[in-house]
């Protein structure tokens, strides 16, 4: 309370103890090297690691190639321990190991992907594209679009901390021969 009766009172006064504490030219240079750190810190966004773009790019590759091969230890993994999956039509699923169990239902063959925009920042990142999967016999073909997050694990791996997808519309229901998203990136 004494400092704001001390901030009243420089105010309504002149001259005070702080304003010629102020004067000097070691305050002034300590002030200017203060404007231009804030100025520093206000300028452009860091720019990402290309390797860290590569690495996370590289983590959907491995998603797609378990996903196609039927590899339910190898996509289960892929994902971080608490991650979450947000299939379309389905309550959440947390956690590895519920992944795993959602996984074992089934995967299917044939998945493509398309990134359409890919971002990385410090340790997260994220991936944002098209899927399409070809008609099975039991299933039309599906297409739709996708979001990935990922973060950087302590041993320097890229997991999945959030997965959702859902079909761009019922044209596919009605396609079977619908194609692959075409590639933008």
């Amino acid at each position: 309370m004494k400092a704001c009766r001390a901030d009243l009172r420089w105010t309504k006064r002149k001259d005070s103890k702080i304003s010629a504490r102020m004067t000097g030219w070691a305050p002034r240079l300590g002030l200017l090297a203060l404007m231009g750190l804030v100025a520093a810190c206000a300028g452009q966004p860091p720019v990402s690691d290309p390797a860290d773009r590569r690495a996370v790019e590289t983590a959907i590759r491995s998603y797609v190639e378990a996903s196609n091969k039927g590899d339910v230890a190898t996509l289960a993994g892929l994902y971080a321990e608490d991650a979450m999956l947000l299939p379309p039509d389905h309550e959440p699923i947390q956690g590895r190991e519920a992944i795993r169990a959602f996984w074992r239902q089934g995967t299917d063959e044939g998945l493509e992907v398309t990134n359409l925009a890919v971002e990385v920042e410090g340790n997260l990142g994220y991936l944002v594209g098209q899927y399409h999967l070809p008609p099975t016999e039991e299933e039309p073909a599906d297409s739709g679009k996708y979001v990935m997050c990922l973060k950087r694990q302590r041993d320097g791996s890229w997991k999945v901390t959030a997965d959702i997808w859902n079909q761009s519309g019922d044209a596919d229901e009605d396609d079977d021969d619908a194609s692959p998203p075409q590639s933008v990136t």
